[in-house]
């Protein structure tokens, strides 16, 4: 009988233990979104706060940096292989519209939501895709 007890309180106890320590996953989330803060990266939750991106998955993080670029508002959207632009449309009819496009459409697939605004560049991916996901994504848009 004492033996029975001995044996539920450790494994009551190992059980707590392993619950309390991160996962692989959690791990590796964490390392992406510090290296990402060290390139210059904000990173945000997409339930906190005024969000104007479409996407509502609360597990998407929302990933900015300052925008010195000359595209100062657009918003795009992933629809099935290329993002889409969804506002404004004035942008649609300008001169380097297909250029920008052409540029957006040669990002991964994991980037799903793009937002340029005059102070920054905002965007929802998939982390699971990495860091060097992340550069590639990062140095496409330091170029319009």
């Amino acid at each position: 009988m004492e033996f029975l007890i001995i044996l539920v309180v450790l494994s009551f106890l190992i059980g707590t233990i392993s619950f309390a320590l991160p996962s692989k996953s959690s791990r590796e989330i964490s390392k992406l979104r510090m290296n990402a803060s060290r390139m210059g990266f904000k990173i945000s939750s997409s339930n906190i706060g005024k969000n104007s991106f479409k996407n509502k998955d609360v597990n998407l993080m929302i990933y900015s940096f300052n925008n010195k670029t000359n595209l100062k508002e657009a918003h795009f959207i992933r629809d099935k292989d290329e993002l889409i632009l969804y506002s404004p449309l004035k942008l649609k009819y300008s001169d380097g519209y297909d250029e920008i496009k052409s540029k957006l459409n040669s990002l991964s697939p994991h980037v799903l939501e793009i937002m340029f605004s005059s102070s920054f560049i905002a965007f929802i991916w998939r982390e699971k895709a990495g860091i060097d996901e992340l550069e590639k994504i990062l140095n496409l848009l330091k170029v319009f």
